[in-house]
């Protein structure tokens, strides 16, 4: 029945905690446009980093091309244009003056063009002891310069190779000014076959500038492969996301029309047993009991027919979302009514919260009041229902022996069945259970269900 709580029956051990929230645990509805915007943004980001981290990869390849590029065209220039104009003047320095003044007249002719057109800022021609015997820069024709391992290489194997040049070497003085530099060199030879150094100077800027449209080709290659690989494999997320989302909208109506079917058998149930034995009992103690001789037997039919329609409440149980919490509270304690138990359920009229929450609301308190009934050798049971920020709030205390909360802990381990099942609840839905009893302070149950909780797992 309904009435106000007892001030003398409330326990004063410290709490246990048997459950703690974990909103982990909680089975709430899947933000399906989250998932999808989610997925979309990912497949995005992932992709345009993969993207980009090509490109940087490019600009380091396309860079080296055009390192190869520049020393290719300066081997071609050697061979093609130097090589035919050198005369073995040039390089010998026991003719005339004069005749190594017209082979370098003759070399400067040939290069005259590439000159013009600004491919090189500067050309250089070396003999072998390091002596500058040609270039466009006649202040260092004579002068003589140590050449470096990669100058001697060259010379000996008639390989070309190309590097940034050091303007700071004194061989490079009147190249400062034009920037950085791409130093390329190829071995030439004399009609003689004199092996010579030909070394061509070009700004770095127009090597970075051939590197940047290389980039381009391979960002544009790698961008539109992503966007096509993504143009095909976003739609197939999403399809999946979609039949996943399906799939679990068909669990959830399977499951409802199972629940539905499992409440109409238990109404039907219900409905025979009011309808015949409970009927049929009743009727025969009012008959019984109009005589004297019968009425002990009368009595016995009587209290069989209170306990069949204990039982009848408990296949039917009123339903917190059709019926209201507090009919269902009721129906949850009447086992302990039916033995004499006085209850005292108190229940907001509206409880906002979800059907599931209002659901492990009543399985929390029909188990720990029947508890109650099977051990607590308790005269009063109290059941508090109360709406406390984002969660609902269950308090069920009662005045009886109490027991030493130790025993609860043990009992997870041998799998105690009241005990387990009212952790259960808080587990499946992710919220708490604390216990505060202790011997001769009668049992307090306390339950935290968050509201918006979607399912019972």
């Amino acid at each position: 029945m309904h009435g106000q709580r007892s001030s003398d029956s409330g326990t004063t051990a410290e709490p246990v905690v048997l459950v703690a929230a974990d909103p982990r645990r909680r089975t709430g509805r899947t933000p399906w446009r989250l998932v999808l915007v989610g997925v979309v943004v990912a497949a995005l980001v992932g992709g345009a980093a993969v993207a980009t981290a090509g490109t940087l990869v490019a600009q380091r390849i396309a860079e080296s091309f055009a390192v190869r590029d520049a020393t290719s065209d300066t081997a071609a220039l050697a061979r093609v244009v130097v090589e035919p104009a050198l005369g073995d003047a040039i390089a010998d320095r026991a003719v005339p003056e004069a005749d190594r003044t017209a082979a370098r007249a003759r070399l400067d002719a040939a290069v005259a063009g590439e000159l013009r057109a600004g491919s090189a800022v500067r050309m250089k021609l070396w003999a072998a002891d390091g002596t500058v015997l040609w270039s466009d820069e006649p202040r260092l024709v004579g002068e003589r310069f140590p050449l470096s391992d990669e100058d001697l290489e060259a010379l000996e194997s008639d390989r070309s190779d190309a590097e940034v040049s050091d303007l700071q070497e004194p061989e490079n003085r009147y190249e400062r000014g034009h920037g950085p530099l791409l130093e390329a060199y190829q071995a030439v030879h004399t009609p003689s076959g004199e092996a010579l150094l030909f070394e061509a100077y070009q700004p770095y800027d127009d090597v970075l500038a051939r590197a940047t449209d290389l980039r381009r080709s391979f960002a544009t290659l790698a961008f539109g492969t992503v966007a096509v690989v993504l143009a095909l494999l976003v739609p197939l997320l999403l399809w999946l996301l979609l039949r996943i989302r399906s799939g679990q909208r068909l669990r959830e109506r399977l499951l409802g029309r199972a629940l539905d079917a499992e409440s109409a058998e238990r109404r039907r149930m219900a409905a025979e047993l009011h309808d015949g034995p409970v009927q049929d009992v009743a009727g025969l103690a009012l008959s019984l009991g109009a005589a004297p001789a019968t009425r002990d037997a009368a009595a016995v039919l009587r209290g069989a027919v209170s306990s069949l329609r204990t039982s009848m409440s408990a296949i039917r149980p009123a339903a917190p979302t059709r019926d209201g919490l507090g009919p269902a509270l009721d129906d949850a304690c009447a086992r302990a009514r039916a033995v004499g138990l006085t209850t005292d359920v108190d229940v907001p009229p509206v409880v906002d919260a979800s059907s599931a929450a209002l659901l492990a609301v009543v399985r929390f308190v029909r188990e720990a009041v029947w508890n109650t009934v099977k051990h607590a050798a308790a005269t009063r049971v109290e059941v508090t229902v109360t709406r406390v920020g984002a969660v609902v709030r269950v308090v069920v205390r009662d005045d009886g022996t109490g027991f030493d909360p130790t025993v609860v802990t043990r009992a997870r381990r041998t799998g105690h069945l009241g005990t387990t099942l009212l952790r259960e609840v808080a587990e499946d839905t992710g919220g708490s259970l604390r216990l505060r009893t202790a011997p001769g302070a009668g049992t307090t149950w306390e339950l935290e269900v968050p509201a918006d909780v979607e399912a019972l797992r």
